[in-house]
């Protein structure tokens, strides 16, 4: 069980009567001017950790739980027999910002793979999802600025039915076209080499030896992925053959879509592998 101190830290008994002990009182100034400037817990605990002022004999190290519990506590207030440490007004904005990084909503998890797809309809950039607006759900884009204020429900509503919508047309899941193959400047080097070893009366076999297979194994790190290729023709063979299930749908995000495109007015698209847009037209 945690060792709790008696008497609050920034305070101390002195003939029978509770006083301010000074170095923590100045400590507990700190923490809420530091608070206040936008330090987390977790940082003001390091900095207090490596001020030699221990929270209580015990132990010399500070945790967040600490900080929080000195941030939320009424008696620096002046109560009681409590002399004041933190005005009415630091203290009052303390708890409201408090409540700001507190109100928040978790992503669903089913809605980490749109997420991890989601891209901003303005300029393409990738668009975050935050809930630093009262715990609101919205997507910001860092580059262009973009705000877009829909629900998680609504996201989620709106790229199920673009995704169905993918699913009644498999003829939209033509494959991307196949990347070339380009060598690469160390390929072209080695080729380089080898020619000249060819050409010369004293070839050293073993020398060449290592440059076949040092050419070959280039040759093979530059061979194109064919992985979506493959992933785009084996499911629209799929859903030619019948009606997809939720697990199609789950799969058709993961391997057909490139991005889930987020703008205003709840609007969103899908951009799949092969450069075809689904949902230009707005859902109504």
């Amino acid at each position: 069980m945690a060792w709790q101190r008696k008497t609050p830290f920034g305070y101390m008994v002195r003939g029978g009567e509770t006083v301010p002990c000074p170095t923590e009182a100045d400590a507990v100034q700190n923490i809420f001017t530091r608070y206040l400037a936008g330090a987390s817990y977790g940082r003001i605990a390091e900095e207090m950790s490596r001020g030699n002022i221990p929270y209580h004999r015990h132990t010399s190290q500070w945790n967040k739980h600490m900080v929080k519990r000195i941030l939320e506590n009424g008696k620096y207030l002046g109560t009681g027999v409590y002399p004041r440490l933190i005005s009415d007004e630091e203290f009052l904005a303390a708890q409201i910002q408090r409540e700001d990084k507190t109100d928040y909503a978790p992503c669903p998890a089913a809605l980490n793979p749109v997420r991890e797809k989601a891209v901003c309809a303005v300029c393409g950039s990738r668009i975050a999802r935050d809930t630093k607006s009262h715990g609101r759900p919205r997507w910001v884009c860092p580059d262009c600025g973009a705000i877009v204020h829909i629900s998680d429900e609504e996201v989620q509503k709106r790229v199920s039915h673009r995704l169905r919508q993918l699913a009644n047309t498999p003829d939209l899941l033509t494959p991307p076209p196949a990347p070339e193959a380009a060598p690469s400047a160390d390929a072209l080097r080695i080729q380089n080499e080898l020619n000249v070893c060819f050409n010369r009366s004293d070839i050293n076999p073993d020398y060449m030896k290592t440059l076949i297979f040092a050419a070959a194994a280039e040759q093979y790190a530059v061979l194109p992925d064919l992985t979506p290729v493959h992933d785009m023709e084996v499911l629209r063979e799929r859903l030619e053959t019948g009606p997809a299930n939720d697990s199609d749908i789950q799969e058709l995000l993961a391997k057909a879509v490139k991005a889930v495109r987020i703008g205003g007015q709840d609007y969103i698209e899908l951009e799949l592998n092969n450069g075809t847009m689904i949902g230009k037209e707005q859902t109504t």
